[in-house]
Order: structure tokens, then sequence, then C-alpha cells
């Protein structure tokens, strides 16, 4: 039996981990899951004594009050000793750590200090090591790209045996200072995969320079998160996905009805969950799958749920039918209301096919939310006010939690054409000041004619905090936060999601239904 330690640094999905260690326990093993540090969310530029990782995201929150949403406090010496604490009395065979490209500068330092203290190989996965593995073995023994299911058994028994883990597919590691890169090896077959680990009694969160023991996911609450399917039928340039086509070809693998109902089912009864996040990047997708689940969910589940839709993908008939199987929110993609900047994203969705999908939402009487990305290097004058006219037209009883810049990750389409197009947006911070205070004015009961006459006003374009009055001092948050135990962090893969503005500056915010 192989002892393997996960390291979750930042409190957020915790999919991955529990996935594994989900695996390694079904093979035998035995785990631990140790969450290290939250983040915190900052008025833009931090607060005394905070720091941010280097790809903080900026969040437009209610009268576009700028966040930053990646910002942490020091880890504290305490914080190291308790970590190594709880290392040291489970003796790992392994220490793995699960990152997204964001905390790749925290998380060297924290491997650095445990290489300091325990001599066992320590690997890096998920979704930032996978983009860039090279980078990654800077700081790390080994590293495993893409997903890790098959990859993370074979190298628990090959350490428990004392063998040559070096052929193990998917790994990456250097041999004579030269980097080794074996092949990927057979994606998981996704129907047999293991039941996620969320065992209370595996399971340790450090933060604020303290211990708690046998705990919940602490970001979660009541919520639990799954996923129904891998892969996405879209290819957004600015996801992760859009990469992983490139890598390992198109697929969209969903497990069948009767698995995802078992894992609910226990998920309800161990640990007495509330509400249910759908983490699949587009869930209403394969109709025929929707009509099985809906009526067996309703049946066996019953819980209220969240979950995340396409325009393309917005069918009033599945909707109506998940809302009676405990459809309870949704969050449709838009992005953008211009056609030329929705090109760039490779997602050239016409605005008529996103209003009617937003009104069948609305009809159907979803709580219903929209994610719109704004200040990317394709923007303008002229598309701003594309997206402004576009809102107009967008179902008022569409809500928004606010707006996020667009980030550049490594290696994404989206940077990639930024880098070779020698893309500059030229917009001030002014002009976006006025320009999200103009979307949010779409959001109010304020006459349409009203709105278009404020957005002309040459004394509102000098002074945009003009108009804060009219605005609301608070966003809503998209999901049930009432089944969270607080609000904390969990932005999970590389691409913009939404979040709840009227958490307090320097509070913990959930990402609950981040995909």
């Amino acid at each position: 039996m192989a002892r393997v330690a996960f390291i979750k640094l930042f409190t957020g999905l915790n999919l991955g981990v529990s996935q594994l260690a989900g695996e390694l326990q079904r093979a035998g093993h035995d785990t631990r899951i140790i969450y290290f540090k939250d983040y915190v969310v900052l008025p833009e530029g931090g607060a005394l004594g905070s720091l941010q990782a280097d790809l903080t995201g900026v969040w437009v929150a209610a009268r576009a009050r700028r966040m930053n949403i990646n910002c942490y406090r020091p880890i504290s010496e305490r914080e190291y000793g308790l970590l190594f604490d709880v290392l040291a009395e489970f003796r790992p065979d392994l220490i793995g750590f699960s990152l997204t490209s964001v905390p790749f500068k925290e998380c060297a330092a924290v491997t650095r200090r445990v290489k300091e203290r325990f001599s066992v190989p320590v690997i890096w996965g998920g979704s930032g090591p996978s983009l860039e593995p090279e980078r990654a073995l800077e700081h790390a023994d080994l590293v495993c790209v893409g997903e890790g299911e098959n990859l993370i058994v074979e190298l628990a028994a090959a350490l428990d045996a004392g063998s040559d883990y070096s052929g193990v597919k998917g790994l990456c590691f250097t041999r004579n200072g030269e980097v080794v890169r074996n092949p990927p090896g057979p994606l998981p077959e996704f129907e047999q995969i293991a039941i996620p680990d969320f065992e209370e009694a595996r399971t340790l969160h450090i933060n604020d320079d303290r211990l708690r023991r046998d705990v919940y996911p602490p970001n979660l609450g009541r919520q639990y998160c799954i996923m129904t399917q891998r892969g996405c039928p879209y290819s957004c340039s600015f996801c992760i996905e859009s990469v992983y086509q490139e890598q390992y070809g198109h697929s969209v693998r969903r497990r069948s009805v009767d698995v995802v109902i078992e894992e609910l089912l226990l998920a309800k009864h161990k640990h007495g969950v509330q509400a249910v996040v759908f983490y699949d990047d587009v869930f209403t997708t394969h109709p025929k799958w929707l009509r099985e689940f809906a009526p067996r969910y309703k049946a066996e589940i019953g819980l209220p749920f969240w979950c995340y839709t396409y325009p393309r993908t917005t069918r009033k008939e599945d909707i109506l039918m998940l809302k009676d199987a405990g459809l309870a929110a949704i969050t449709i993609g838009i992005q953008s209301g211009s056609m030329s900047v929705l090109k760039e994203y490779n997602r050239p969705i016409p605005a008529e096919m996103s209003i009617r999908a937003a009104q069948d939402l609305v009809d159907c009487g979803v709580d219903a939310f929209f994610d719109l990305i704004t200040e990317s290097e394709f923007e303008s004058e002229e598309t701003c006010r594309e997206t402004f006219e576009f809102l107009l037209a967008f179902p008022r009883a569409m809500k928004t939690v606010g707006f996020y810049p667009m980030t550049k990750f490594p290696t994404y389409g989206y940077t990639n054409k930024v880098k070779t197009q020698q893309r500059v947006n030229t917009l001030s911070a002014q002009d976006y000041e006025f320009w999200h205070r103009m979307y949010l004015l779409t959001r109010t009961d304020l006459p349409v004619e009203k709105i278009r006459a404020i957005a002309d006003s040459p004394e509102v374009r000098r002074t945009p905090t003009l108009v804060d009055e009219l605005l609301p001092d608070t966003l809503p948050f998209f999901y049930l936060d009432h089944y969270a135990i607080n609000l904390e962090d969990a932005l999970g893969h590389d691409r913009v999601a939404a979040a709840p503005a009227d958490a307090q500056d320097g509070a913990p915010v959930t990402w609950a239904g981040m995909t």
C-alpha cells in the first residue's frame, strides 16, 4: 500500500484531488487531502500585507468596483509548521500538488519548503502543469500531463513495489538534465472512474494559522460538485478546452445516468448535501441523456441544482424538464455582444440566438445568469457600443454577478493570437469605467431610451461615477449561496467565471459551479 498526500494550494475547485484520491483508495492505497490556504477578494491594488498571484484576475463587481480575485494573506511559519506536522504524521511515499496556471509561483515556494523537509517524490498535476510541463519541472520531480487517473494508480503501485516508474505513460521528468516526456496513455474509461473521495476523515484544511481536521471540502458548504461529462463540443479560444482538443483531439465523454445517480445518492446520504453543482462545461448537451436523467434525478435525488449552458444547446423543452427535476439556477455564456469579438473568441453566436436562448430561460422561470468578458485585446469603442446595444435587447430578467476582463493564460489560442497579431487594446481605464457602468445599467428597470440617453451624455462620459446612484449596490450570487458555509474561491480551470458581487472586501468568495 502506497501513501499519497495531495496538497491543494488555495481552496478551490476540488474535483481533481478528490478524483485521484478516490482512484487510489479503490486500488488499495491510502491518501490525505490537505487544503492549504484560501484566496481572498480585495479591491484592485490589494490591501496592506496581502499578496496576489501573477495571473490575478479582475472582477468588475457592483457599481463597477474593481476587485482582484486571486489574493491571499502570506503563508506564515506556523502554517508551514502545521503542514509539515500533518505530512510527518502521515509519512507519504508521494506528495502531489494540484494547480491551475494561476498559483505557479506560490506552488513553487511551497514545493521548495516541502522538499527541504521530505525526501519523497513530488508530482505536480492539473491544467497549469499540463500546459507547461517543462516549467513545472523546474520545481517538481514529476509532472502529470493530462488526465491522471491511470497515471496516479500506476505510479503508486510502482512506489509500493519499489520498482521503476519511469515508463508510466503521461509522466514527465528530467534525466541527466534533459526533460523526458512520456507519450500519453489512453484516456481513462470515464464510465469506470472511481467516485471522488470527499471523506472527512482523510481531509484537512490549513488557513489563518489554524488546522482543521475531518472536514468536508471547506468551500463547498452543503453543496456537492460533480461532472457527468468531460470535454466540450465547442472550442472557445480563451478556454483550456481548446488546448486539450489540440493535444488530444475532440472528445466529449459522458457517464451513464445510472453511474451519475449512484454517485449522487452516496453524496446525499453520506455527506448530507443539500444542493448539487454540475461542473460540466456545457450540461445541456445530449438531449436523449437529459430525458433519461431528469426523471431519475427528480425521483431519487430531488435536490436543487445549478448547471452551465450554451446558446446553441439551450432548448426550452429541456430547461422545463430540468426545472421540474430540480434545476434552480443556470448560467449561460454570452461573453460579448459584438460578433467581431466573438469571432476572435471562436464562438460566433448570432445575437438573435443568444437573446432567444436567454428569453427561454426567463420564460421557464429558473434563476438565470450570464457571463460577460470585457477588456480583451479585440475590444474597441465600436465593439463596446455593440455589446451595450445587445444588452439593451437582452432580457432584463437575466442577471449578472459582474464582468471579467480577459486573462491571457499561457499557450491558449487567444493568447497566441494576441501575440502573433500584436494586438493592443487602445481603450483607456476611464473608457471601461464608463462602459462597465453602461452594461450594468441595462440590468436596471430604467427605460431603454433613458439608458441610451445616459450613454450618449458627454457629462457622464467624462465622469462615469455620476450614474452610480442608479446602479444596484450589490449584485446577486449566481447559485444557492445559502447552501455555502461561506463565500470562498474555487476558480478551477483557467477560464472566466462568475462570483458573488456582495462579498465584503477581503472576505473569501465561493465560485460554486465553475466548470
